[in-house]
């Protein structure tokens, strides 16, 4: 089913290029032609061999290497000696097979992009056989591959790989296919048929000796037969007869080089003196172009015609393009003859052209006739248009007219820019000049000048009567002025001046007409005039229609198409009821070319309109839609993964996400849209999710970077669109930029298991800290509480000290009432001892004197009552009690260190502990001083005391 409706769509194509063929023929000029030159292919353009694949690459088969063309980018792949090649064909992007010298064998993409090679066969120049096969002409035949050179036939097998031969009787000396049948001829021997690999003469054709180029199936099943020197021929029935077409005198003339079907009856014939032709299947020229009109050579070495329908051409000079299949021709000025095209007008079958140059025509019957100068005087011309049927030429001296190829001055005035009739007079005619406007009027049939308005000297190039009858001019730099004319409208009665002080006008300020509405255009929007509050308002219906255009600087309208320009765009707006489609692509190539807001879109023919360019005139026909089905979806040429350090080239093609480095992370995309015409231009918008979910603008560029994008996932998603303002599908690339190696899983993994383990290495130093910390405030506070506590001590202390001191003085002082007690009681003994001792001899000494003996019994009685007294025990025992109070452990300590004193001994250290001296304590112990001094004597040997120790340093220690 999809293949019937293939070749239903190719059945309607081919058609509707048959039938629209002859119209653009019809008109003058030639079609786009590119030639490209070595520096811009950057190899030898010796091209043999032509062909195109599927995703609308080209391939060039040269001596040297293959090149690949994707419409923007050459690139070359060569493969050693086996790359000296004739011959290419493309069967797949895993088949493009290729013969040359030596041998054959085919290319296959790779997943990046690039094309390898393997060979099927080759053969190495050896002495004894120094000269080597050219294979120069492929084929595939029902799925087998043919190669041929002068003595053999190759039929390679792509399904088992098998390569066999078939044997030339003579010589073969071309390879031809048609409608899935394969056509050889042997030299002298005939024309032979392939069927089932084998060779099979074609009758009527036995031991013919002429040079055939090409062989093709017809609709009877006979064939046509084109030869090198003597024209066409057909074989039907098994007769060949010669084709009775004036064209083969000049085929036989030009010698035919090379031959390609171009439609369903039409053929491109390659020549070798003049060019390339395209006739019909009547031998009817349809079209030629040669040197003189385009391409770079006349000697034509291949011809071929590709999926557009448009012919490329292989010459002695390198490769041509011709933009055959195009609703544009071109008449351009590649040598100076006329200039730069102002303006055009075609009456009956004479185009007049206004150049920069002055006036020129061209009989659109001729179509390569050149245009020719029809008056020398005029330099400049500025606008040509019909009035009353008279043809009107504004130019660089004023006024003029043609008439009868008659060339008239009707006034001389500087610059005339454009010309109006006034709407509701027929017979008063208004001219734009350089410096103002002037009114003509018609009397005795002929155009007059009356005069020109005075105090209005602006510029009037751009001048238009709105639906009151005013006039307005159009300064671009300034803006808007507005004439109110006299109702007679011979005289200007007055005019106001809109500038850029007015909110709705900035400069670049342009009006136009859209259906009978006089629209204001500028930067700002587009606008209408409201006469009766005097100011511009928004018009949203043209807003509309030129939705997306910005800078537009002349807009035309003839019905439903729109002409527009920009500064960096030309095109025109298709209207289909409330429906506008915007067609551009088509003019990429004069983007730069045109005059911008001296644009004029003028209509030629029905459909067909003239647009003067910089070096010459594009005619375009609006009309003319070229239906396809080739599909324009951009592809991917190569993907190249950047880095400070190297460059990777991903993997192309597959459905897989492309896993990208993050060192590699700057990501340049090479697209290209190969199945667009060359002359078209490239138009692509993409967006990449995961960065910006929006889309571009559309853009005429065929290369993207993304610099520095971030770790993550990525999808690039982008589409073309066509001359006729059709998006295509959408292609999307997937990929995946890897995290930096501290960044992947693995380390993730590691800075997981890290920072546990720091965690828990963290965790536990905290907890030693903590406890340090707890231990320190621990510590802390135990100091603390044991400084409080020693404070507390050392308070007490100081309050047990003070109370100590207290006790310590009450003791004292009790110790001193104690001493002074034992001092008191012991001074007193020792008085009283004293005094008894004097009483005793004091009674002596009476008794002494006393005669009476009886006296001196009492007396004795007396003094031993006092002596008695003087001995008394309680006294001592007194005395040691108050002793004992002020020195309780004197009597132990002197015991436990000296425990063989005698009691008077011990009577004696405690005497002299008091430190009294040996009167006193001979007085207390009532013996004599002698008797102390000896007993101090015994002590100190019992104390066994040197005689440098003080006896009374030594009981004070007790």
């Amino acid at each position: 089913m999809r293949i019937l409706i293939r070749h239903f769509f190719l059945f309607i194509i081919s058609f509707s290029i048959t039938i629209t063929f002859s119209q653009i023929s019809n008109l003058p000029g030639l079609p786009y032609t590119k030639n490209f030159s070595k520096e811009e292919v950057k190899v030898g353009l010796k091209i043999f061999d032509i062909s195109q694949g599927a995703d609308g690459l080209l391939y060039f088969a040269q001596p040297g290497s293959l090149i690949e063309y994707d419409g923007f980018r050459w690139t070359k792949y060569t493969e050693g000696v086996q790359s000296d090649l004739r011959a290419v064909l493309y069967k797949d992007d895993k088949h493009i097979y290729t013969g040359g010298h030596g041998g054959f064998g085919y290319w296959y993409k790779t997943t990046n992009g690039k094309l390898k090679y393997k060979s099927l066969f080759f053969k190495k120049p050896i002495k004894e056989a120094p000269l080597l096969p050219v294979f120069s002409n492929i084929i595939e035949v029902q799925g087998k591959i043919y190669f041929q050179s002068f003595q053999l036939i190759y039929v390679f097998d792509p399904l088992t790989n098998q390569l066999n031969t078939i044997h030339a009787d003579k010589g073969f000396s071309n390879l031809l296919s048609s409608k899935k049948r394969g056509f050889f001829q042997d030299v002298s021997v005939g024309l032979f048929e392939i069927i089932n690999s084998e060779k099979k003469i074609i009758k009527g054709t036995e031991k013919i000796s002429m040079d055939i180029v090409g062989v093709f199936v017809e609709k009877d099943n006979s064939l046509l037969i084109a030869t090198k020197n003597n024209g066409f021929w057909c074989l039907k029935n098994n007769v060949l007869i010669k084709k009775d077409w004036t064209v083969n005198t000049r085929f036989e003339k030009f010698i035919i080089t090379d031959i390609e079907k171009y439609s369903d009856n039409q053929y491109v014939v390659g020549t070798l003196r003049n060019g390339f032709y395209i006739i019909s299947n009547d031998g009817e020229i349809g079209n030629h172009i040669n040197k003189k009109r385009g391409i770079s050579n006349n000697s034509i070495l291949k011809v071929f015609n590709d999926i557009n329908n448009n012919i490329w051409v292989s010459t002695e000079s390198g490769i041509s393009y011709v933009e055959i299949n195009s609703n544009s021709k071109y008449l351009l000025d590649n040598n100076g003859r006329f200039g730069t095209v102002f303006t055009s007008y075609l009456k009956d079958s004479i185009l007049y052209l206004g150049t920069n140059q002055g006036l020129f025509i061209k009989n659109i019957n001729y179509p390569f006739s050149e245009p020719r100068l029809i008056d020398e005087s005029l330099d400049r011309v500025l606008e040509i248009d019909e009035v009353d049927g008279e043809i009107l030429v504004g130019s660089h001296k004023g006024l003029s007219l043609i008439k009868n190829n008659f060339f008239k001055t009707i006034h001389l005035e500087g610059g005339g820019w454009i010309f109006k009739k006034h709407p509701k007079f027929k017979d008063i005619l208004y001219v734009g000049f350089y410096s103002g406007l002037a009114v003509f009027k018609k009397i005795n049939n002929e155009w007059t000048f009356i005069k020109k308005f005075e105090n209005f000297g602006e510029s009037s190039r751009f001048l238009e009567f709105d639906q009151y009858g005013q006039i307005w001019i159009a300064h671009p730099q300034k803006g808007y002025y507005r004439l109110l004319l006299s109702p007679d409208g011979l005289e200007l009665k007055e005019f106001e001046f809109y500038g850029v002080d007015n909110q709705t006008i900035e400069p670049y300020a342009y009006f136009t007409k859209i259906d009978g509405n006089l629209v204001f255009f500028n930067p700002k929007g587009f606008f209408f005039y409201d006469a009766i509050d005097n100011v511009f308002t928004k018009a949203k219906y043209p807003s509309e229609i030129f939705k997306g255009l910005h800078n537009i600087n002349h807009i035309s309208q003839n019905e439903n198409v729109f002409w527009y320009s920009t500064p960096n765009t030309l095109g025109y707006v298709l209207r289909d009821q409330n429906h506008f489609k915007v067609n551009e692509t088509v003019f990429y190539n004069i983007w730069d070319k045109h005059l911008n807001d001296f644009n004029k879109f003028k209509k030629i023919d029905k459909n067909i309109f003239g647009i003067g360019i910089e070096n010459g005139i594009v005619f375009h026909n609006s009309d003319r839609l070229i239906t396809s089905e080739i599909n324009t979806t951009p592809i991917v040429k190569s993907i190249e993964l950047i880095s400070s350090k190297d460059t990777i080239r991903a993997p192309i093609g597959g459905k897989e996400e492309i896993k990208i480095p993050y060192s590699n992370n700057f990501i340049k995309i090479k697209i290209a849209i190969p199945k667009a015409p060359l002359g078209n231009s490239k138009l692509i918008q993409y967006r990449l999710k995961g960065l910006n979910n929006n889309w571009s603008n559309w853009i005429n560029k065929l290369e993207i970077n993304f610099p520095g994008l971030s770790s993550g996932d990525y999808i690039l998603e982008m589409k073309s669109k066509t001359e006729d303002g059709i998006t295509s599908e959408i292609i999307s690339i997937p990929f995946y930029i890897q995290y930096p190696w501290y960044l992947n899983n693995w380390a993730i993994a590691f800075y997981v298991l890290t920072f546990i383990v720091v965690f828990i290495v963290y965790r536990a130093y905290l907890n030693m800290k903590n406890i340090k910390k707890v231990n320190q405030l621990i510590e802390i506070e135990t100091q603390k509480r044991e400084r409080q506590k020693e404070k507390f001590d050392l308070v007490k202390l100081e309050a047990d000290k003070k109370l100590l001191l207290l006790k310590e003085e009450n003791l004292n002082f009790e110790i001193k009432k104690k001493n002074a007690a034992l001092a008191s009681s012991t001074l007193n003994n020792i008085k009283k001892n004293e005094l008894l001792m004097d009483l005793i001899n004091d009674i002596k000494s009476i008794d002494s004197e006393l005669l009476n003996s009886s006296l001196h019994y009492l007396i004795k009685k007396v003094i031993k009552k006092i002596n008695s007294h003087l001995v008394d025990k309680e006294d001592w025992l007194t005395f040691q009690l108050h002793f004992s109070n002020s020195h309780s452990q004197f009597f132990q300590n002197i015991n436990e260190k000296h425990p063989d004193l005698s009691p008077n001994e011990i009577k004696l250290c405690a005497y002299l502990k008091l430190n009294l001296s040996s009167k006193e304590i001979a007085s207390l112990m009532n013996v004599a001083i002698t008797s102390i001094e000896q007993s101090r004597y015994r002590l100190r040997k019992k104390f066994n005391l040197d005689k440098e120790e003080n006896l009374l340093h030594y009981i004070q220690k007790f």
